[in-house]
């Protein structure tokens, strides 16, 4: 523990520096580059975490940040699909009424609610009625007994060789995904590109003064989004600005 008495935002003043430009410099990629790179659309998958009602649109973890991300990544995803893409997961959290998570964040997207569901326009998008749905009673789709470690094996098994994760939060749920897909490829020594498009993950923001008054924890949301968009980063996961398509 440092002894400068110092405020952390003081001390880390030039870090905090270096991640507001780390997050404006991040650099594009393109779909068709890497549908090119994966050796055809049948080396490509799509994953979209968590952009479900109790998010985007209803209930007490509901934000407007989550919910401006379901058309451009049901934009993004169409065109997967139209250049040939065929394989999508869907995470959602689905909770058990009684589940221990509800300490951390209270209530939410318990399953059979309406809120557990994937947001309505993406679920009439072409590729969704194929996705792979993973309901999940936790941060980590990994963690369950689900089907998505099963679906990761038989994709790279097959020839994946590029994942797109896109949807929140960035911090939370989608952190998860995009980290254990790329540790569950490093462990295996898997040639596996996890990709995150900055523009299409988001995290929620709580500011100091109203977390007070409600007795929970604050969250700011900038901070939070860059210094994990960095962290995925920093463990390999390939941070891009957008994917042009």
């Amino acid at each position: 523990m440092t002894t400068d008495t110092a405020s952390l935002a003081t001390r880390s003043a030039a870090f905090l520096d270096y991640l507001d430009g780390y997050v404006q410099n991040l650099q594009p990629a393109s779909l068709d580059g890497l549908i090119a790179s994966a050796g055809g659309p049948e080396g490509v998958a799509m994953v979209v975490v968590d952009l479900v009602g109790g998010f985007c649109t209803e209930g007490a973890l509901a934000t407007p940040r989550l919910g401006r991300l379901v058309g451009p990544v049901g934009d993004l995803y169409d065109a997967g699909w139209e250049a040939g893409v065929r394989r999508y997961a869907v995470m959602r959290d689905a909770h058990h009424a009684d589940a221990p998570e509800f300490a951390a964040f209270g209530p939410h997207c318990v399953a059979g609610s309406g809120e557990d569901k994937l947001e309505p326009e993406l679920a009439r998008r072409p590729w969704a009625a194929d996705a792979l749905d993973v309901p999940k009673n936790n941060l980590s789709a990994f963690a369950d007994e689900g089907p998505f470690r099963p679906w990761v094996e038989e994709c790279v098994a097959s020839g994946t060789r590029v994942i797109v994760v896109t949807g929140g939060c960035t911090d939370l749920c989608l952190y998860h995904a995009a980290l254990g897909l790329r540790l569950w490829a490093n462990a295996r020594n898997q040639s596996l590109r996890v990709i995150v498009p900055a523009n299409l993950a988001d995290t929620y923001d709580l500011p100091v003064e109203v977390a007070a008054g409600i007795g929970i924890m604050p969250h700011d949301g900038d901070l939070v989004q860059a210094m994990f968009l960095y962290h995925l980063h920093l463990n390999g996961v390939e941070v891009v600005s957008e994917i042009v398509h």
